[in-house]
């Protein structure tokens, strides 16, 4: 369920963005790219029970840079980050607290 309105979610963003101008426009591949990674980490998200405690944006080549709150404990922190650079939807993860960069780029 969660990863099917992930992807709704993904496609109606980039209808919006579409819409905005040729510059936004996305190929179909870039589109199923984006649509994997975004479904891929909002399933760790959720599977971690912390799909509310960080904020995300995925590229449209699948790269991934996500914000945890500060209540996130270190180990919580590590085992998502881990298994989102585990996942073969996402190219690469840029993960951050606290506006301080604690992962750096796999």
């Amino acid at each position: 369920m969660t990863r099917i309105l992930s992807v709704i979610w993904s496609g109606l963003l980039v209808s919006t963005l579409v819409g905005c101008g040729s510059d936004n426009m996305l190929t179909k591949q870039e589109l199923e790219t984006q649509s994997q990674a975004d479904a891929s980490v909002a399933e760790v998200l959720f599977d971690a029970e912390m799909d509310n405690k960080a904020s995300y944006n995925v590229s449209k080549g699948g790269e991934v840079t996500i914000e945890f709150v500060p209540s996130v404990t270190m180990l919580e922190y590590t085992r998502v980050v881990e298994k989102l650079r585990a996942s073969t939807d996402i190219k690469s993860v840029h993960a951050e607290q606290s506006g301080s960069t604690v992962c750096i780029l796999r």
